[in-house]
């Protein structure tokens, strides 16, 4: 009964908690490591714990509980355990995590069944496949070590706001829209807004360019400001709950 649903408890701290206990936090092992075991035994996986897929839901009683002021303050919603991909850079806290697409075949179910999320724009998709904001500085997988972590699907959370002077050219506001940016670096993506630019040529007479845009901003909205975003630094943003769905 594991990968997506929401039944499990919040209330364990330690390996595969959302605890945040460090500013890198990662299992390198589903669930986390045992921290005690039988005589004898080897030091495995409490995946029984936690598996990726599986989602819990936060109260701001819970938030306060499972937060760490050295890294920042937890908000309400739902969070989601998963697994990552090895990345280009590390996944940093406040940026946008992607699902990584798969291959429609026989094995479709099976690579589904992993979670696997990435910090990286994908071949393809861009930015359209958006999982989530990531939680903490997370270190990326490698050929030889697993990363599983959370990330929050939808509720407050701090978001990583441009850092290519992309506000500069809009009025940022509380209230208004938050997109994924596409422009830039090919990974760790921030957030932007763009309500106050000019759009005299995106959306001039008989211009195909407008059809695209639309679709752009349909795909890469995630919610509204809470608070006033600034070039380069951490807002929080209300995450809509579209992000909430089951993979695939």
């Amino acid at each position: 009964m594991a990968g997506g649903r929401f039944a499990k408890q919040a209330s364990y701290k330690g390996g595969g908690s959302i605890y945040w206990n460090s500013n890198n936090a990662q299992d390198t092992v589903i669930g986390g490591g045992l921290t005690v075991s039988p005589v004898g035994s080897n030091i495995g996986s409490q995946g029984w714990q936690n598996f990726p897929g599986d989602r819990v839901i936060l109260s701001p009683m819970d938030v306060v509980a499972f937060q760490n002021n050295n890294v920042g303050n937890l908000y309400t919603g739902t969070f989601r355990y998963v697994n990552l991909a090895n990345s280009v850079t590390n996944p940093a806290l406040g940026c946008p995590a992607f699902w990584v697409p798969v291959a429609f075949n026989n094995n479709q179910a099976a690579q589904d069944g992993l979670y696997q999320v990435t910090s990286d724009q994908l071949n393809n998709y861009g930015v359209s496949l958006f999982a989530g904001v990531f939680i903490n500085n997370v270190p990326k997988a490698s050929a030889n070590v697993n990363s599983y972590w959370w990330i929050q699907e939808c509720g407050k959370v701090r978001a990583q706001f441009d850092a290519l002077a992309g506000l500069t050219s809009v009025a940022p506001a509380i209230g208004a829209p938050v997109y994924l940016n596409a422009a830039g670096n090919n990974n760790n993506q921030a957030f932007t807004q763009f309500d106050g630019g000019n759009s005299n040529a995106t959306f001039a007479a008989n211009s195909v360019t407008a059809y695209t845009v639309i679709g752009q901003l349909i795909s890469r909205y995630v919610g509204v400001a809470e608070q006033l975003p600034s070039n380069n630094n951490i807002s929080v943003i209300d995450l809509v709950f579209k992000n909430g769905g089951f993979r695939w």
